[in-house]
């Protein structure tokens, strides 16, 4: 594992969230359009070298973007075993709200981890585990004694990503765009920018990739595993958006679009019973590497793969401890006047450029956050940035543009499961299960803390099979 080190992004930061507000409120007098918040101290270092792009898109060899969204896991958590990489797992020693220590530790043989509390990865709850840099709360959001987001994965537990990091690029400095949940952060992947920081369904009109994609005379595709998040659009995007089953078949039939999204969310039922695939817990982990090595196999093997470039990113850090403090980036004014939101950063969550043109075997440093992609999107397909973010480094510098492509594609074993669909019982009682789906109240009496977030998170997927059903999705 080679290491291409540029600039990293913020470790440890010492001034206030008020600090932070009030140059923020300070931006919003001084810019019309977009607000730019200016970086903490520690993130002001020199400019990195960066590769140079072509000077005609048309000619850096890629003309299919694949971009795969997992769920609710960080890098530490996830990648922090990755040689070269910024990632610390082992010997960190955290408090819970109680005050008593415990140390970081390996989940496995626990791949779903049902007893434990789904982390807090709230908007409020996010800034209460970074604690304004010093990364050390995120004990405080769970029950006492409840470890969980204190657990890591290693390489032993994710052969998909071992093999990443043997034969692709690994991105540790991969922000998600706002330091809030899924809902927010999936449509900073869409839009480059939110209207909101909780996950409400309501239908939103904020302009997307989609728009400037199709106004370019481009092929775009959406595959979405269970719900689909362009119906947060209404009906709008839905003669290209289709069920996740499609896509391997569609890849091998060459009709692969210039642009394309594949977002693995579970229903709520399969999300409360365990087998979904997307790494939302409780999923099994292993299922989710099985996931991402099965649309790998079939872009690998399509008739596209040598102009392809597949980047595997996380909607947000589900609430798992990181040691990085997420800086901050602009916002627009239409984003602050509707949400207030600061301008912080989510936490690092795993990136993975995949592709003849990505570098083989490198851990890359540059700060990267999902407008890094839609950036490098615009710029490939010609035209202007989403949202706030132009300044964000467009990702394509990740990768290799000075030699001929590189078109060794790897197998990589990965045990294709089903791993979760058995584990009914350890991750909710079965007499449970009937009361659970019928009421999908989180203030369902008696329940733990662990079970209530569960169901919590069960009434926000049945909203959004509502939704999508309500626009014929």
């Amino acid at each position: 594992m080679t290491t291409r080190k540029h600039g990293k992004g913020s470790g440890t930061s010492g001034e206030s969230f008020s600090a932070g507000r009030r140059r923020f409120i300070a931006g919003v007098a001084a810019a019309a359009g977009g607000l730019a918040l200016n970086s903490r101290s520690v993130d002001a270092e020199v400019a990195p070298a960066l590769s140079p792009l072509p000077a005609d898109p048309s000619t850096c060899g890629i003309d299919h973007i694949v971009v795969v969204m997992m769920e609710n896991r960080s890098f530490d958590h996830f990648l922090g075993w990755v040689p070269g990489a910024d990632g610390i797992q082992a010997g960190v020693t955290l408090k819970d709200s109680a005050g008593k220590s415990f140390q970081s530790y390996n989940l496995a043989p626990h791949y779903q981890n049902c007893f434990l509390a789904d982390p807090d990865h709230s908007y409020a709850g996010g800034r209460t585990e970074i604690n304004d840099g010093a990364m050390d709360g995120f004990l405080l959001t769970q029950p006492n004694g409840d470890t969980f987001p204190l657990g890591y994965y290693t390489a032993e537990s994710l052969p998909f990503f071992k093999g990443c990091a043997d034969n692709w690029t690994i991105c540790d400095r991969y922000f998600s765009g706002i330091l809030a949940p899924t809902t927010p952060n999936r449509f900073y992947m869409h839009a480059g920018q939110t209207d909101r920081i909780t996950n409400t369904t309501t239908t939103s009109t904020l302009p997307t990739i989609w728009d400037s994609m199709l106004a370019a005379g481009r092929k775009v595709g959406y595959y979405y595993a269970d719900v689909s998040y362009t119906a947060f659009w209404g009906s709008k995007y839905k003669s290209f958006s289709q069920p996740f089953s499609k896509f391997a078949t569609d890849v091998a039939a060459g009709t692969l679009a210039d642009l394309t999204y594949v977002d693995n969310v579970g229903t709520d039922v399969h999300e409360l019973v365990g087998v979904s695939r997307d790494d939302h817990p409780y999923a099994d982990v292993r299922d989710g590497q099985a996931f991402l090595n099965e649309v790998y196999n079939a872009i690998r093997q399509g008739p596209h793969w040598a102009s392809t470039l597949m980047i595997i990113n996380y909607d947000e850090w589900g609430g798992f401890r990181d040691h990085v403090a997420p800086p901050f980036a602009p916002v627009t004014t239409q984003e602050f006047t509707a949400t207030g939101n600061d301008g912080r950063l989510g936490c690092r969550v795993p990136c993975v450029l995949i592709g003849p043109r990505a570098r083989r075997g490198v851990v890359e440093h540059t700060q990267f956050d999902p407008n890094s992609i839609l950036n490098m999107i615009a710029w490939r397909f010609g035209f202007a940035p989403l949202g706030a973010r132009a300044s964000s480094i467009n990702i394509a510098q990740a990768l290799d543009f000075s030699d001929v492509p590189n078109g060794y594609a790897p197998v990589f074993t990965v045990p294709p499961g089903p791993f979760g669909g058995l584990a009914i019982d350890a991750c909710l009682p079965l007499g449970e299960l009937p009361v659970v789906l019928d009421t999908l109240d989180p203030s369902l009496k008696g329940l733990s803390v662990a079970d209530q977030r569960r169901v919590e998170h069960e009434k926000e997927l049945a909203d959004l099979r509502t939704l999508g059903k309500r626009y014929g999705f």
